[in-house]
């Protein structure tokens, strides 16, 4: 076990602080993953295995993109081969995670229940 430890910190030379800061930059984003994981279990188990491995497609379609990694509110959660697609984002945002979701392999149907943040400090009618 001692020799294949060298062999990856010599192959793979990153530090314990460098994979924390990773992991604290990347945090929802694992946070989702890990939420994900955690729900689809019981499903796997179960043998409905359609709409885990849709959802984990739009997951790691959505990851991909930087238009939608790390985007904290954006919630999605497939069932029935439905994609509901939740929580507040930009605009930019919006229009990539719906056109992703769209083109998703296992995906028949998209929900779009996301929201746009709305601008604060103007009065109606300027």
């Amino acid at each position: 076990m001692g020799l294949v430890r060298g062999v990856m910190r010599n192959a793979i030379p990153v530090s314990r602080v460098g994979v924390t800061l990773w992991a604290w930059r990347h945090r929802n984003e694992i946070g989702n993953w890990v939420s994900y994981v955690a729900r689809s279990a019981p499903k796997v188990v179960a043998g409905e295995t359609e709409d885990v491995l849709a959802e984990g497609r739009l997951r790691a379609r959505l990851t991909a993109d930087k238009r939608t990694r790390n985007v904290d509110g954006l919630r999605i959660e497939v069932a029935d081969r439905v994609a509901t697609l939740r929580g507040m984002v930009s605009p930019e945002t919006h229009d990539a995670a719906v056109a992703i979701a769209t083109n998703t392999s296992g995906v028949q149907r998209v929900r779009n229940e996301l929201t746009q943040p709305t601008r604060r400090g103007r009065k109606a009618g300027r």
